[in-house]
């Protein structure tokens, strides 16, 4: 059957690859176009390898699974090929009913923008005055710099983030704004400024790695060269090829490098691989495998995907539970959440109802979450619609992932949440804005 598989997983890469290749969700690299790069990684990093790679071998050979029966693992398969199908054709009728929005078109070749410029300066003074407000006010200091310095686990380090409210919600904010910051960073705004480029980019990397988190970190890399290669408008050649192996290479040692900080034992390159490979292309949809085994089900979850219901409803989280139950885990307190596929916890809100509507709900979800943002950061940051919807969607579609859950993006929870996340640096570049007037 990995031969139906594989084919199953061609057909569903090309029809994404030809049907969103003209548009923000896609990738087009005769054109030069990586809008799209975060869905694209989505499926060829997490949904194909993981239908493959747990088709391939015995599912007693991944670590990262649990109560998973082999008998369950092509069926469970199949079904999220058809959803992702699902799923790429509602945005290619979205796109096709709104072309202006979603379609790429050329940007004014003369287009300059300073509020850009000023919005970046001024999100980096806020954020290192953040930073500085954490350590002498919280004790709170610079994750990656201190566990360096002074030989302190990393684990210890982001616990105590964890364990202070304030300092949690600086961790939150920083990790929603430097993916904007990246893509203005690599963006044409910064074109023959060089050395200020330069330095833009190393106080960001600086801000995203303050929580001690290595995805924030290594997202940021990826956003700047592809939002580089978008704005160059860069095609596959020869020496394309090269210098994306040498990047490659480099984010690999990169993620090496970070990882040994939280988990020095992996030293041995060959353990770093087997962790990797796994917590990479099968651990992030392992849980949609759990869910279809365990098929929990509880009404109550629905309550997760409404902002601000845990202001006042007391509520079972899906994610919480399903590593709870797979895991047989007691304490939600000391654990994370597990990733999965939207249909999981779609199934876990409301059975096999909302497990049909899910892709159709999701990528309609998908879409007004990318229009709404595209609205405020061209409207008040950048004033150009085709500029704004590069960076909105590069950095967006890097926040945003269908391999998050449902709930996220069934009510525009997560879009509620980047208003009121981006609304400090809207505040303090129009109140800088009039005082310059």
């Amino acid at each position: 059957m990995i031969i139906v598989l594989l084919i199953l997983s061609f057909l569903l890469l090309f029809f994404y690859t030809n049907s969103l290749k003209k548009t923000i969700f896609g990738v087009n690299i005769r054109k030069g176009d990586y809008l799209g790069f975060f869905v694209f990684y989505n499926l060829i990093i997490y949904i194909i390898p993981s239908v493959l790679l747990l088709n391939s071998f015995p599912i007693s050979s991944f670590w990262v699974a649990f109560k998973v029966k082999a008998s369950s693992v092509l069926w469970i398969s199949i079904m999220i090929i058809i959803v992702m199908f699902c799923f790429y054709w509602t945005l290619y009728f979205i796109s096709k009913f709104k072309p202006k929005y979603y379609y790429i078109n050329s940007i004014d070749g003369s287009f300059v923008n300073e509020h850009g410029r000023r919005f970046v300066k001024l999100s980096l003074v806020l954020c290192l005055f953040l930073i500085s407000y954490a350590w002498l006010f919280n004790g709170v200091g610079h994750s990656f710099t201190l566990s360096f310095m002074d030989d302190v686990s990393i684990s210890t380090l982001r616990s105590e983030i964890a364990e202070n409210k304030s300092v949690k919600a600086i961790k939150h904010l920083f990790i929603f704004i430097t993916p904007l910051l990246a893509a203005i960073a690599g963006s044409s705004l910064y074109n023959n400024r060089k050395i200020e480029r330069n330095l833009v980019l190393l106080i960001i990397l600086f801000i995203a790695s303050w929580g001690g988190s290595k995805g924030p970190l290594i997202n940021v890399l990826i956003i700047y060269f592809i939002t580089r290669a978008s704005f160059k408008r860069m095609k596959i050649k020869v020496k394309t090829l090269i210098q994306f192996f040498v990047f490659i290479f480099f984010i690999f040692y990169i993620t090496y490098r970070v990882v040994l900080f939280q988990y020095p034992d992996l030293v041995d390159f060959s353990l770093f691989f087997n962790y990797f490979s796994q917590r990479v292309f099968v651990a992030q949809m392992i849980g949609v495998y759990e869910q279809f085994n365990l098929f929990i089900h509880d009404v109550r979850y629905t309550w997760h995907g409404i902002p601000f219901a845990s202001s006042f409803v007391d509520y079972p989280i899906f994610h919480k539970d399903l590593m709870l139950v797979s895991e047989d885990r007691y304490d939600a307190t000391t654990i994370g959440i597990k990733n999965t596929l939207f249909i999981a916890e779609a199934y876990g809100m409301g059975g096999l109802v909302l497990l049909v509507l899910s892709p159709f709900w999701i990528a309609i979800s998908f879409a007004l979450n990318y229009r709404c943002m595209l609205y405020i950061y061209n409207k008040y940051i950048f004033k150009n619609l085709e500029f704004s919807k590069r960076i909105t969607a590069i950095s967006i579609f890097s926040y945003v992932s269908i391999t998050g859950g449902f709930s996220d993006l069934m009510f525009f929870k997560i879009t509620i949440m980047m208003i009121l996340l981006i609304m400090p640096f809207l505040i303090v570049n129009k109140f800088i804005a009039k005082v310059k007037m």
